[in-house]
């Protein structure tokens, strides 16, 4: 309860449905436009039937969050599912499922590693499914990238940073006009970072850069062509712990939190990505406007991963079992984005109508190989620092996967004004999804597997305002997602169905100085597809998963400089019906009951300590279970992190921050018994930023 009492009063203020803002902003928080939930017809988070979360630079920035999932541990309900230990930083679960990533409020091709957010403005959560808009989706949520775009006026900036464990770090960021009016334009962002890690033998290198031009043709029309490059090269990938040792007891004592599995003479994980977009916008008038988008992405990787999976060598429980997992992949997405927004009136009724399509074409070729190392002692580990340790090849569980997809959809979303109090929102969509996947495996068979659904999908949402800057909401959403993958049989899964019933109110007070938020919500996902317990190299439906539960948040701007933020998520998730009737009323792995988040910002404006700044939250992430079983436990959670920066001149800013104050022992999630993700230590970082 004292961390809690020091988070609160040392602690960017981010509401469940209001932007999380800088205090030095007076304005209305819930008045600025977000595009998460109209791809191009713009709303407020006050004025939609559906809880949003925002979070924008200034909270980016203060948090010292590299990346959309460090971000994202500020979202109530959410709980990290991947770690920039294995590249997977930004997966997230949010109200109990998965969440998915777009970008500019267009569905986004998948990177597969953590996306740096130098380039980001902010990121906007959308809570629930989404698939009218967006297509084939996950339930959990969408989390929306709006990425920084060109400016008419030269500007900069550009950081170095040093933290513990030898982790440099540098930013840039340049923007300006490339025609004297200012209508050619560019963006240039890029980020570089080189880091040890209290995991031994792990060891990063990370590379972005995002190069954006946008030129207008006319008064009325915009190209905008963004792309960006970016990769990880990570030695000793991580793939988790046994929790015997770490969440559980094991004879031979606990296990230190830096322990590697793999020497470190295997060969690093690669994983590289380029991405190109075209995105035209031209507005015919006040009440029309068309976007539409191309963009191509390109994924390559050569990974070596190390796993302890296989389990134990023997009863003593020390000798751990190490699989060695090879995998060189290339694929190529094309997407094309299309949308018509549309405001009419019929009678004394007002429309916003958007209109759109899309289409994702996907190919990939993957080689994987599955091999033995030698067991490690965990408790007295004997690594080969000279050469590469021998492996012994499973052919059985290798493969060579050709995978081809084509998706296309249809949506049209309607939000009607009925009266100034009363809004609806009604929505649509078809979808069309056609894969070809064709494995040889190790043992030299072919297998051949074609797939082709369709599915509707819908949404309807009521908002009323009984009074100015109050709103209460009511909606049901849904979503689709295919199921890549065969039964036993041979013959294809449904696809997995979610469907979300919510309850809301939301107010913006005090001239948006103080927002309160809450949210009752039941989320349901049914046709669950999991390996088959009796063939795991093929799939199985194991019927549905259900989680429920409410949300609470405030942000505040009391004084001048001061930004205080509260938030709580009550979420209870677990499994209702499956093949296993053992598992019926089991907890959904890695989704806590309880979560809380404490943040505030402060900063000095006048006197000797002017341009001085102060940030600190306080997170608790409640116990979870840590396998689809629910067989083991993760312990609940404290995390406090503290942040201070100076303004030495105008333009130049010292800061300074430490992360898990109080160095808590944690485990951020898992997959299974042998896959147990240890949290980091206390970690500092001091930094240097220039604007110009």
């Amino acid at each position: 309860m004292a961390l809690a009492a020091a988070g609160l009063l040392a602690v960017p203020a981010l509401a469940q449905t209001a932007t999380t803002r800088s205090s030095a902003e007076g304005d209305d928080a819930a008045t600025e436009e977000i595009l998460v939930y109209g791809r191009i017809a713009r709303d407020t988070t006050l004025s939609i039937p559906q809880s949003v979360d925002v979070l924008d630079r200034s909270l980016i920035e203060s948090s010292s969050s590299e990346t959309v999932g460090d971000a994202l541990r500020f979202v109530p309900g959410a709980s990290r599912d991947g770690s920039v230990l294995d590249a997977f930083g930004d997966t997230y679960l949010i109200r109990g499922f998965q969440a998915n990533q777009t970008v500019n409020g267009i569905n986004a091709n998948a990177l597969r590693q953590a996306r740096d957010t130098i380039a980001i403005e902010r990121v906007e959560v959308l809570k629930g499914p989404a698939s009218v808009l967006y297509g084939q989706l996950q339930p959990g949520a969408v989390v929306n990238v709006v990425t920084k775009q060109p400016q008419r006026d030269w500007a900069g900036a550009a950081s170095l940073s040093y933290g513990r464990y030898q982790d440099w770090r540098g930013t840039i960021d340049l923007t300006g006009p490339l025609a004297a009016d200012g209508d050619v334009r560019f963006r240039l962002t890029g980020a570089y970072d080189d880091a040890d890690s209290f995991v031994d033998f792990w060891h990063r290198k990370h590379l972005f850069i995002a190069p954006t031009v946008a030129f207008d043709l006319g008064d009325a029309t915009t190209v905008t062509i963004e792309s960006l490059y970016t990769r990880n090269k990570l030695k000793g990938f991580v793939n988790g712990l046994p929790a015997e040792g770490t969440v559980l007891a094991n004879p031979n004592g606990s296990l230190p939190r830096s322990l590697g599995l793999a020497d470190p003479t295997f060969a690093p994980s690669i994983r590289e990505n380029a991405d190109v977009s075209a995105r035209v916008e031209h507005r015919f008038s006040d009440r029309a406007s068309w976007r539409t988008a191309l963009s191509w992405t390109h994924e390559k990787t050569d990974e070596e991963g190390v796993f302890g999976l296989l389990g134990w060598e023997d009863d003593a429980k020390r000798n751990l079992m190490r699989a060695v997992l090879t995998s060189v992949s290339n694929g190529d997405t094309w997407t094309a984005h299309s949308d018509l927004a549309l405001d009419f009136e019929t009678g004394p009724i007002a429309h916003a109508l958007v209109l759109g399509g899309d289409y994702t074409w996907f190919d990939r070729h993957n080689l994987s190989d599955v091999g033995l190392a030698a067991s490690l002692d965990v408790y007295d580990p004997v690594y080969d620092l000279t050469a590469r340790p021998a492996t012994f090849p499973l052919p059985d569980f290798g493969s060579e996967t050709d995978e081809s997809t084509r998706t296309a959809g249809l949506f049209a979303q309607d939000r009607i004004t009925l009266t100034e109090q009363i809004k609806f929102v009604a929505g649509v969509r078809w979808s069309h999804y056609r894969q070809r996947t064709e494995s040889i495996q190790g043992t030299g068979s072919l297998n051949v597997n074609r797939q082709t659904q369709t599915a509707w999908t819908s949404q309807f949402g009521l908002l009323y305002t009984p009074v100015e800057n109050v709103a209460l909401f009511a909606n049901r959403t849904t979503s689709f997602l295919p199921v890549q993958g065969v039964t036993a049989d041979g013959s294809s899964l449904e696809p997995e169905t979610g469907t979300q019933y919510e309850l809301g109110a939301k107010a913006s007070l005090l001239g948006g100085r103080l927002a309160l938020n809450a949210a009752l919500f039941h989320l349901k996902r049914g046709d669950v597809a999991v390996s088959d317990r009796d063939d795991p190299s093929a799939l199985i439906a194991i019927g549905a998963q259900v989680a429920r539960g409410f949300e609470l948040s405030a942000s505040a701007r009391p004084i001048e400089g001061l930004s205080l933020y509260a938030g709580y998520a009550y979420t209870r998730a677990k499994t209702t019906e499956d093949t296993n009737t053992a598992l019926v009323g089991k907890r959904i792995r890695n989704i806590p009951r309880h979560s809380l988040v404490l943040r505030s910002d402060y900063e000095i404006r006048n006197g000797a300590l002017a341009g001085l700044t102060f940030g600190a939250s306080a997170t608790y992430t409640g116990d979870r279970s840590g396998d689809l079983e629910d067989s083991f436990e993760l312990p609940g959670y404290w995390r406090a992190d503290m942040q201070a920066a100076y303004a030495l001149t105008d333009n130049i800013k010292l800061g300074a921050s430490v992360e898990n104050l109080t160095d808590e022992r944690y485990y951020t999630h898992a997959f299974s018994q042998f896959e147990v993700w240890p949290g980091a230590p206390r970690t500092w970082r001091v930094s240097l930023t220039t604007r110009f």
